[in-house]
């Protein structure tokens, strides 16, 4: 071993020294190729009056190049994706036009990599790059309908506001486009918690209409342009969005309701008030020689504040029909003079309604819509019950000249609403 090493160790030496001199040498000045996928593109110098198809808020285009190199092999068998990006200066770019990359656009992410003494050629797929004038708009935001339910306890009345408006700005084709379309939104209510609500304060005067204010992470939206991004709704109305909820509970109806029959003309020659009268019993009582229901009555679904509008013009009606057509008589709820109501029941919130609201003549506008739906969706709503657990039921027949009215299940509901108290 000492004779290996240390005869003319001087020679060997140097033929070690002259070994790993040309090693080095051969290492550097072999060429080989690889392709290397995800490369990201960034673009600089854009004017300030264009923008990039797919061009992202960061700078960098939404999709990425595959490249093949040919270099060195001691650099390109060692380049990763995160070890280099493109950029193009588009300061003098054409507004169409293939992209021809070199190895001037590429740009070392890794210190200790120089890429442009070790790239000799740069290919690459076609590359079509676009540019466009920049166009701001504003866009309507339609406000769709809540998935998911309300907590227990609680209805979904509405949102306001009905409609947002976003200011996008983006390539002119996409944002005209974007305009005409519009935007939607949703929010879902299975995200809210009753403890939530229930720590709420009322609004107004009365205890069951709460407001829930959206939070501010619920208040984005997509923009489908290019480079497909969340945006915060920038309208700032935004600020004053909420969902309204109506807490249930049974509203007592402090009055004996009217109660009317109705005479097809149809069947006029043999069903009228000289031939069936509606007749008195322990369920009809005469007011002022008005027949009133007797029952006590519950209002739900609504309102309180709708209740007290519509109290003295609420009346239950009885349609008189032959026993060949019907043996038990149908019935529904009236709401008489339903728009001089509605009037009533806007004026009343639009009057209680935010001063900021009140002294925006668009925003004036949408909430009366907005406050006529919530009336109308009321009516639709309105449902009578004899007790909680009791839904109201009329059952009206003709017999013995007499329109003759009964209430089932009222010694039921009697019995459960004494226990609740």
């Amino acid at each position: 071993m000492n004779s290996f090493f240390f005869h003319q160790w001087q020679k060997k030496l140097v033929a070690l020294f002259i070994a790993s001199l040309l090693w080095i040498f051969v290492n550097q000045t072999i060429i080989t190729t690889k392709t290397i996928s995800s490369v990201p593109v960034r673009i600089v110098n854009l004017p300030n009056d264009h923008t990039v198809i797919g061009l992202l808020p960061n700078g960098f285009l939404n999709k990425r190049m595959t490249l093949t190199l040919t270099g060195t092999k001691d650099i390109i068998d060692f380049l990763e994706p995160g070890d280099l990006e493109v950029v193009v200066d588009v300061s003098n770019q054409p507004t169409e036009g293939a992209l021809n990359i070199t190895k001037k656009n590429l740009i070392s992410l890794n210190p200790d990599i120089n890429l442009s003494h070790h790239i000799n050629a740069v290919d690459h797929i076609e590359y079509i790059l676009k540019m466009s004038p920049t166009l701001t708009e504003t866009v309507l935001v339609t406000i769709l309908p809540p998935i998911g339910d309300p907590p227990e306890n609680y209805d979904f009345l509405d949102i306001w506001p009905m409609t947002f408006t976003q200011t996008v700005t983006g390539p002119q084709d996409f944002v005209t486009r974007l305009k005409e379309e519009g935007l939607e939104i949703v929010f879902n209510l299975d995200e809210i918690s009753k403890e939530e609500l229930d720590s709420l304060p009322p609004e107004g005067l009365y205890d069951d209409i709460i407001n829930f204010n959206v939070p501010a992470s619920w208040k984005k939206i997509a923009i489908p342009l290019p480079g497909h991004h969340f945006e915060a709704i920038n309208d700032p109305e935004a600020q004053n969005c909420y969902i309204t909820f109506l807490r249930k509970k049974l509203l007592p109806i402090p009055i004996h309701l009217p109660v009317q029959v109705f005479y097809p003309l149809k069947n006029s020659t043999t069903i009228n008030p000289s031939t069936y009268k509606l007749g008195v019993n322990q369920f009809i009582d005469l007011e002022n020689e008005i027949p009133t229901l007797s029952t006590p009555l519950f209002a739900n679904n609504v309102s309180q504040l709708f209740l007290e509008v519509v109290l003295d013009n609420l009346q239950l009606q009885i349609v008189a029909a032959p026993k060949s057509e019907r043996e038990k008589l149908e019935w529904s709820i009236c709401f008489v003079n339903q728009s001089h109501l509605e009037e009533t029941y806007v004026a009343y919130l639009f009057n209680h309604a935010r001063p900021r609201t009140r002294n925006n003549p668009a925003k004036s506008q949408e909430r009366d819509t907005y406050l006529r739906h919530r009336f109308r969706n009321f009516l639709r709503h309105f449902t009578l019950y004899l007790s909680k657990q009791t839904k109201f039921e009329l059952e009206s027949t003709l017999k013995d000249s007499q329109v003759k009215v009964h209430v089932p299940n009222v010694t039921q509901a009697a019995a459960t609403i004494e226990e609740s108290y």
